[in-house]
């Protein structure tokens, strides 16, 4: 998994407003990306789900960050 690769594109998505969404759905490839590979990566999905919530999809990264969270 390459959490430190998605940590910071979230920490720049926060000091680059200007280019947020962009950096933020890079980070969501790369957390699909490893889901892909490993369907079961819960660090994958936790990532996925604030990832969501950080675009503005609050109650779909709400539900997979539950289902992450009571899945595993």
């Amino acid at each position: 998994m390459t959490s430190g690769r998605i940590a910071r594109l979230l920490r720049a998505s926060r000091r680059f407003p200007a280019q947020r969404r962009d950096l933020l759905e890079r980070a969501l490839r790369l957390c699909q990306q490893a889901l892909a590979g490993n369907a079961r990566d819960r660090e994958a999905m936790l990532w996925l789900g604030l990832i969501w919530w950080q675009l503005g999809a609050r109650r779909r990264g709400r539900a997979i960050l539950r289902a992450a969270h009571n899945s595993f």
